[in-house]
């Protein structure tokens, strides 16, 4: 592992044990044994650092999406949950809500890729709950934007409760609640009958227009034959 790397590492370790405010260029060369000078030589300012955090952070996150990207929905939803519950259980925090508690305190640029990054999670997540609505695993009377920004709300909260001293089990009860609330069965099952019931409607709806089509068919033929009847008759 690069200077670099280690910088990066033991930075993105800290911030999310600690938060923004709570380390230091000289508390990161204190534990990888390098002069503050060093760090500085790779990024001029805290700020700088801590972009390179969100970025690396987000990697991971790029990194664990496309391992599952050809799972079902409901084992993308659980899987992402239970990588924000082993976080909390190690009482870590995500970037974002490391850095949420001192955000009148940071840069516009630092802002902006913490707003990028919870745009990337939100997106991913508003696509796996539309796979899910359309594959029939998932249910909700909210959009799939709005049922996103409440899940990633919950998931922030895991390492609050956590250093709240709230056990796994209480982290693990929570996911259940998530992904009951989306996947419950009763909800499933209705919609599945309302779309039913919708193609059995338009099936209906089909076979009067095609009996209405048969009748002026009939109609017409008959037109037809009386205008042969009476071309018949002139004839004669």
């Amino acid at each position: 592992m690069t200077t670099r790397e280690k910088i990066v590492n033991t930075a993105a370790e800290m911030l999310s044990n600690n938060g923004f405010n709570a380390f230091s260029f000289h508390d990161i060369a204190n534990i990888i044994g390098v002069k503050t000078s060093s760090i500085h030589y790779y990024f001029p300012t805290k700020s700088n650092l801590i972009v390179e955090i969100i970025h690396y952070s987000q990697n991971i996150q790029a990194a664990l999406f496309e391992a599952i990207s050809a799972k079902k929905p409901q084992e993308k939803l659980s899987l992402l949950i239970d990588f924000y519950v082993d976080l909390a259980d190690k009482g870590q925090m995500c970037p974002i809500v490391s850095i949420s508690s001192d955000m009148n305190d940071i840069d516009s640029n630092i802002k902006l890729e913490v707003g990028k990054f919870y745009d990337f999670l939100a997106d991913w997540l508003t696509s796996v709950i539309e796979e899910g609505i359309t594959k029939n695993q998932f249910a909700t009377s909210q959009t799939p934007e709005n049922k996103s920004m409440e899940i990633l709300n919950v998931l922030a909260m895991f390492p609050i409760l956590s250093r709240l001293g709230k056990g796994r089990e209480i982290l693990t009860s929570l996911k259940q609640s998530v992904m009951g609330n989306l996947t419950n069965g009763d909800i499933i099952d209705n919609k599945i009958s309302l779309k039913a019931q919708e193609i059995g409607q338009q099936k209906e709806t089909i076979a009067y227009q095609a009996a209405i089509i048969a009748a002026q068919q009939k109609v017409i033929n008959l037109y037809q034959a009386n205008e042969t009847l009476t071309e018949w008759m002139r004839q004669r």
